[in-house]
This record gives C-alpha cells, sequence and structure tokens, in this order.
C-alpha cells in the first residue's frame, strides 16, 4: 500500500511539473526574452511630420525623428505663443541654464500647434533667449493624436525614438528634476522615473 501511495505521488508530482512547463510556454504574459519589451517600444514611438523653422524664416518639412541624435534624450515641447506659463518658464531662463549645461545629453525641440507663422517664432526666440535649435511648427491634430494632457507639454524621447515620459512642465520640477531624468533614461533606469510624482508616460497613437 506505501509502496502504491509512492507511485501514485510521484505521478502526480510529474503531472505538476509538466503542467507548469506547458503554462509557462504558453502563458501569454511570459513572452520571450526582448519580447514583450519590444512590443511596448514599437506602440510607444514618437514620429510625426513638422515644418521646422530655418533662421531666414522659411520652413523645412521633415519627420521629427530626423532631429533624434544617438546617445541623447530629446525633448519635445508643445506650446503657441501666448501661452502664458510657457513664456514664464522661458522668461525664468530654467530651460535655458539646463539645456546649456546638458546639450551634450539632450535636444529641444519646441513645436508651436496653432497656426503660428515662422516670423512670429523666431521673433519668440528672441524676445525669450531661447539657446536651442529646433523650433518648428506643428499640426494642431498633435494635440489629439498624441492625447496631450495640456498643449504645454514636454515628451521626453529616447534615441531610439520611444517616449519615456511626459510633464506639463512645471517651472519648479523643471528646474529640480529635468537633469536626473535625462540621466535616468540614457542609463536605461526607465522604471525610477516612475518616482516622479504627477509624471506619466501615456502611450501615444
Amino acid at each position: 500500500m506505501r509502496r502504491k501511495n509512492l507511485l501514485l505521488t510521484l505521478i502526480l508530482i510529474i503531472a505538476i511539473v509538466a503542467g507548469a512547463g506547458a503554462f509557462l510556454t504558453t502563458n501569454p504574459f511570459l513572452t520571450p526574452e526582448g519580447k514583450g519589451e519590444d512590443e511596448v517600444e514599437a506602440k510607444n514611438k514618437i514620429d510625426f511630420p513638422i515644418q521646422l523653422v530655418l533662421e531666414d524664416a522659411t520652413t523645412e518639412q521633415i519627420m521629427v525623428s530626423q532631429l533624434y541624435e544617438p546617445g541623447k534624450v530629446t525633448i519635445l515641447e508643445f506650446t503657441f505663443i501666448g501661452c502664458a506659463s510657457c513664456e514664464f518658464l522661458h522668461q525664468v531662463g530654467y530651460l535655458q541654464e539646463f539645456y546649456d549645461q546638458y546639450k551634450d545629453k539632450v535636444e529641444i525641440v519646441s513645436i508651436f500647434v496653432h497656426n503660428e507663422y515662422p516670423e512670429w517664432v523666431l521673433e519668440y526666440k528672441d524676445q525669450f533667449n531661447v539657446n536651442w535649435k529646433y523650433l518648428a511648427l506643428g499640426d494642431g491634430d498633435l494635440i489629439i493624436d498624441l492625447r496631450l494632457p495640456t498643449l504645454f507639454t514636454h515628451i521626453f524621447v529616447d534615441d531610439k525614438g520611444i517616449e519615456r515620459l511626459r510633464n506639463p512642465a512645471q517651472i519648479e520640477f523643471v528646474r529640480q528634476n529635468y537633469a536626473k531624468i535625462i540621466d535616468l533614461i540614457l542609463s536605461g533606469q526607465y522604471d525610477k522615473l516612475e518616482k516622479f510624482g504627477g509624471v506619466e508616460v501615456i502611450e501615444a497613437g
């Protein structure tokens, strides 16, 4: 009887192990290494057409992804002329100071989305001493397509074109945290971005 019970127990253990193995190979939540991350990254890739504003007040249509550089984070700043909070951030100069210190690690692209004229954008650049390279005109539909929570929003994109974080550009938050965020993204520590309260990654598209 004891031998029979032992045999039944052994058969049961083998059945459990085999069943667990089958579950692990078919469980949709356990994808092959890298596949789950690849799917997330593909869904969060950020690319769309913009009209890049040139120094002579003409524009050149490009895809925003053409501005992404290896080893750099790109901050896409969605704004418009007449936005009081945008102007205040640029007036106090926190973003300009940040860019001066970190331009070897970051690029900023200010995208004006309210049918502004290139001349107005260049005047804005001079008025607020904007010191980053890229200013552009964008389609108003970007607000909907990218599900921007507020129009004055910064989206942080890594050098693969993947959105890693977005922030409604609060002034003190920019001053205190943007350098830390850039370093975390460049070092691939995406899980640590969650500690920045009030900041979220919203899947685009």
